[in-house]
């Protein structure tokens, strides 16, 4: 987790070399840094059905490159520009595409602009998405691009400039495509062409975690997190601003400290939307009205896993929780793993899986939080929750290896 110092709105002006690992940024530097991995009852046994590769994955940089599945296919991207497609069940490659071989890059001028010819390769910088829907791949990336590819082809529908780093996935819905940008504005975008239909903005403070949360588009309203810890619904016909609730609440004696950003992506179940924030709270709250049903002690920044009614989390520490979704009752917690930078949580046949900066998967209980399975993928970590489609789960590791697993329950 990486955080940014910003000294004009919406201008990066350097790169904070702050690193959340260990116990907690504000730990004591004589305690472990991480947890060593010991042994565990292994009760499931995870194999893999196929495995590709995507570029260059995403290094040591921010990106939170997701694959997807949809439409009988695998889609998964690089950060300097690779997108490909492959089959979903036997991992074949269907098609590729260089969108550095679409930019032409002036270095007179130090900007970019997509062309038909290429010119000099340019870092497309992908980090917000994938997201299918409607025949189509969505997109976003650090140069303020959105873009939108054929599912069948890989070639490119429209693009547009947002002028704003696009670091979340974008919310794909109602007709339109919704980007919430690191220099915090929320801008809507007519699914089919690409147009811009409207713009937020919101006052980023000095100090944030590097990122914005994802938007959700429920019933006719964009839900957003925001950089001052604050959630909030925008009505999705105009953009105008339908309720706000504060989720993180600033304190401390520095600014550090007082990091409130809400990065996670909001979840809902029913009329009940979950929200958490850094340095704040998990918050349960009327969907309408915002009103807040309960709130509890818990400081992540990873996207929630809200199903079987009950919400799983990953905090700032790398402790996995599990809760009650009514009423938010700790059903129980995992230390073991503490700073290994653990991905947010995903479910895959009964089971809780995380990934880990060392490129390990980790199965939990969903009953006792206990570990009961382990893999190691490699990769230079895992970074973001396995995607699980039907009974396979599909991981992207940091150099872009995309590997598809399920499991079996241990003799």
């Amino acid at each position: 987790m990486q955080l940014i110092k910003r000294f004009t709105k919406g201008s990066l002006l350097f790169t904070a070399a702050i690193l959340v690992t260990g116990c907690s940024v504000f730990g004591d530097d004589e305690e472990p840094k991480f947890a060593e991995l010991q042994a565990v009852s292994e009760q499931v046994q995870p194999r893999v059905l196929w495995d590709a590769s995507v570029g260059n994955g995403i290094g040591e940089h921010f990106s939170r490159l997701n694959p997807v599945v949809e439409y009988g296919k695998v889609f998964a991207a690089d950060r300097n520009g690779i997108v490909s497609a492959f089959d979903q069940s036997t991992g074949e490659r269907l098609w590729r595409i260089d969108l550095r071989k679409l930019i032409q890059f002036d270095e007179a001028t130090d900007e970019g602009w997509f062309s038909g010819i290429f010119s000099t390769p340019f870092p497309a910088r992908i980090s917000g998405g994938l997201v299918a829907r409607y025949e189509r791949v969505f997109l976003g990336t650090e140069n303020g691009d959105v873009v939108a590819l054929n599912a069948e082809s890989g070639e490119i529908v429209w693009h547009t400039e947002v002028n704003n780093e696009v670091m979340s996935d974008p919310a794909v819905g109602e007709g339109r495509v919704v980007v919430h940008t690191g220099g915090g504005k929320v801008i809507s975008l007519d699914a089919e062409t690409g147009e811009q239909q409207w713009e937020y903005e919101y006052q980023t403070p000095m100090l944030t975690v590097r990122g914005a949360s994802a938007p959700a588009i429920i019933s006719g309203g964009i839900v957003v997190g925001d950089s001052n810890g604050v959630g909030m619904v925008l009505i999705a016909e105009n953009g105008q601003q339908a309720w706000t609730q504060p989720i993180g609440k600033p304190s401390g004696s520095t600014e550090l400290e007082r990091l409130a950003d809400v990065d996670a992506k909001p979840a809902t179940q029913g009329t009940t939307l979950y929200m958490v924030a850094f340095n704040g709270e998990l918050v349960a709250l009327e969907l309408m009205s915002g009103e807040v049903r309960w709130k509890r002690d818990y400081k992540a920044f990873e996207n929630m896993l809200v199903t079987n009614g009950r919400i799983f989390l990953t905090d700032v520490k790398s402790h996995v929780y599990a809760l009650e979704q009514s009423g938010g009752i700790e059903r129980w917690s995992n230390t073991q793993l503490f700073g290994r930078k653990l991905s947010a949580p995903a479910w895959h046949r009964d089971h809780v899986v995380v990934g880990d900066f060392e490129g390990y998967l980790h199965w939990l209980d969903s009953d006792s939080g206990n570990i009961v399975g382990r893999y190691e993928v490699g990769g230079d970590g895992v970074y973001v929750a396995p995607v699980v489609d039907g009974n396979i789960m599909y991981v992207q590791t940091r150099d872009g290896d995309i590997i598809a697993l399920d499991i079996q329950s241990g003799s």
